[in-house]
């Protein structure tokens, strides 16, 4: 019920209704009770958590002294690993740097190396046959032939080849034909077969002989004498002369033929073309000129449609001409890199040739190279032993 509604009378029938309280303990317990002193509580120890508070403490300390420290350490170790790798990216840099300066020398060194390689190599591959290449070879020359035009070609046979098939060292021109002419694959070459010669050879007192069966050929026809007459001085020009006989002993008798003198003399040099696209220089036969300044003049045009002329159109130089030299001065500074390699080459080499006929060297002025593939424009160009350089090969 609600506590509001309670009455005096009802509270006092509560209280009625209570269980009476009993005490049955005799007085003398209630009183030694009352008299006994409870026993005082001890304090509980105030410094137990302070301790554990500073060893706490102590702890957080040690432990942050030693993260602290190996936070140092590791610094440290990484400040000389950083020093250690700047040194070691120093060193490696001075290395590479250094490494990069050798490499620059070395390319430097191989670059001059390769580049006196090349100008040696370019020597080598030269159209010409000079002195220096005959170490260790002998020349061996012959004059073959396309459409009637006669092409000196020249052979450098290496010494010990010549030791093997003479027995003996510097064999004449006429053992040198008789020996390889008829191993020489005129038609691989490009040209008609034509040697051997019919007949025989020899060398005679003043000279090679060529003794003529009676059906030889060799006198068909103006050109056929020509052919002939041309391949005798490309071949034993050596020789001095080649005395053309019967079988009796006779000289030959056809077109007022004489002893054939084998120098080629007072003639310009041109390019001819083969069949099969080999380009070589050959002498302008039966077109003599007085002197070398109209020869070289002459050089500017083409004599025919086999020959051609080896410089370049519309090119202008002037000729001076002394009894030992011929100098060619280009009209403006003449660029041999204009042209192509082997086309100036066979320029270089045709004025050397057309000089050689004369007897007389050429220097060429006014070139914007010093030195080019192994020539040295600055000096009369060497003159040389023989022309159209061709690998010995046989059948």
């Amino acid at each position: 019920m609600p506590h509001d509604n309670w009455d005096d009378e009802h509270i006092e029938n509560l209280l009625r209704d209570f269980p009476a309280i009993r005490d049955d303990r005799p007085k003398e317990e209630v009183y030694r009770r009352l008299t006994q002193k409870e026993p005082a509580r001890k304090r509980q120890k105030q410094w137990l958590p302070l301790l554990v508070a500073a060893l706490a403490f102590i702890t957080i300390g040690i432990l942050v002294a030693s993260i602290l420290s190996q936070s140092g350490m590791d610094s440290a170790h990484n400040e000389q690993s950083t020093e250690s790798g700047a040194d070691q990216s120093a060193a490696s840099t001075a290395e590479s740097a250094e490494d990069r300066t050798l490499q620059e020398e070395n390319a430097a060194t191989g670059d001059a190396e390769t580049s006196i390689m090349e100008s040696e190599d370019a020597g080598a591959a030269r159209l010409s046959i000079y002195d220096e290449d005959l170490e260790g070879h002998t020349l061996f020359t012959i004059g073959v032939t396309e459409n009637a035009f006669v092409i000196p070609l020249s052979f450098l046979i290496p010494d010990a080849q010549i030791m093997e098939d003479f027995g003996k060292e510097n064999p004449n021109t006429v053992e040198l034909y008789n020996q390889y002419a008829s191993q020489i694959d005129e038609q691989a070459l490009g040209f008609d077969e034509y040697h051997p010669y019919v007949g025989r050879i020899a060398m005679g007192p003043e000279g090679a002989e060529h003794t003529l069966p009676s059906d030889h050929q060799y006198d068909l026809a103006s050109a056929s004498i020509g052919v002939y007459t041309s391949t005798l001085q490309e071949t034993f020009r050596d020789a001095g002369q080649v005395a053309i006989l019967n079988e009796d002993g006779s000289p030959v008798e056809f077109n007022g033929m004489e002893p054939v003198v084998t120098d080629v003399k007072n003639v310009a040099f041109y390019a001819f073309t083969t069949a099969a696209g080999e380009t070589y220089l050959a002498p302008g036969y039966g077109m003599p000129f007085e002197t070398a300044t109209e020869a070289f003049q002459a050089m500017k045009d083409s004599p025919n449609d086999f020959q051609k002329s080896t410089l370049p159109k519309d090119i202008a130089f002037s000729v001076t001409e002394t009894d030992e030299l011929v100098e060619i001065e280009f009209q403006s500074p003449f660029d041999f890199s204009s042209m192509e390699e082997m086309d100036a080459q066979r320029m270089i080499e045709s004025f050397a040739m057309t000089a050689k006929s004369y007897g007389k060297q050429v220097q060429l002025a006014n070139t914007e190279q010093p030195q080019w593939l192994g020539y040295d424009f600055t000096m009369p160009l060497k003159t040389p032993v023989a022309t159209n350089n061709t690998p010995w090969t046989t059948e």
